[in-house]
């Protein structure tokens, strides 16, 4: 997989288990359970996970403080944009 499909991958699979508003995840539970990516692609998604977090034109952003690193989306609305314009697959019922 090359960045940009696990970047896509991984806003899909937070975008379809709805990790928004309140909901939040940990970097590494996105990783290997939301986006369940194969174990030798783990170490390179956390850091693209961590890419978009301080990048403001990914749909991520970083929720809370502290040394668990919670993430979730800015909005159904810049996820599903997001995937459009790079070329990812939009869950069902979001479009």
């Amino acid at each position: 997989m090359d960045d940009q499909e696990i970047r896509n991958r991984i806003v899909r699979k937070m975008l379809k288990n709805q990790i928004v508003g309140n909901h939040k995840k940990q970097i590494d539970t996105v990783v290997s359970k939301i986006a369940a990516l194969p174990t030798h692609e783990e170490g390179r998604s956390k850091e693209l996970l961590t890419e978009m977090v301080s990048n403001a034109s990914a749909p991520i952003e970083g929720y809370g403080g502290g040394h668990r690193q919670n993430v979730r989306l800015t909005s159904v609305e810049d996820a599903v944009d997001y995937l459009k314009d790079n070329d990812g697959e939009v869950p069902f019922g979001f479009d």
